[in-house]
């Protein structure tokens, strides 16, 4: 012990610099840490406030309302300009969400392609997509895609689960 005692009485300030470094690095990294954090959740509150704002919409705009029919027929009711123009908001929404999710941010990427796959399966969506995709990103066009494909496939997988099952009694 007594050697310990006499190093740090011939190092004392030495000691006493190397744990202020070391204090204020941990203190940075902490500090690092929560401003990502509080950027996280500042980038989910900004992206939840403009998600209720755009399908706001489709309450406030009445003809809006049967854009999301997964049974609509384009040939009887082709797609409307409106219509056109509030999809093409929403695909930046989504793009927007999908940057976000691909930086790490509160909404995972596999809740947004989930999101995603559903809703630009629809009829009216597809149209328009199919439209426009070539202005967007090619990376955010395949996770479109993809996610599309992911959907299309668990509902086929579902399909058959339940013709292999048949008819389930009723209590």
């Amino acid at each position: 012990m007594s050697s310990l005692a006499a190093w740090l009485s011939d190092n004392w300030v030495s000691f006493f610099q190397t744990l202020g470094i070391c204090g204020s690095l941990l203190f940075t990294a902490e500090t690092l840490r929560r401003d990502v954090e509080a950027k996280r959740v500042s980038e989910y509150l900004t992206l939840n406030t403009q998600h209720r704002r755009l399908w706001g919409q489709l309450h406030q705009r009445p003809r809006l309302a049967h854009l999301l029919d997964a049974d609509r027929s384009l040939e009887t009711r082709p797609v409307t300009t409106e219509e056109r123009l509030f999809l093409e908001l929403a695909f930046v929404h989504f793009h927007t969400g999908w940057l976000v999710a691909r930086m790490g941010s509160l909404v995972p990427l596999g809740v947004l392609a989930a999101d995603a796959g559903h809703f630009f399966r629809l009829p009216v969506p597809r149209e328009v997509w199919a439209q426009v995709r070539g202005t967007h990103q090619s990376e955010f066009v395949a996770f479109v895609e993809e996610a599309v494909r992911r959907i299309e496939a668990q509902r086929r997988s579902n399909a058959v689960q339940a013709s292999r099952s048949g008819p389930t009694a009723k209590a």
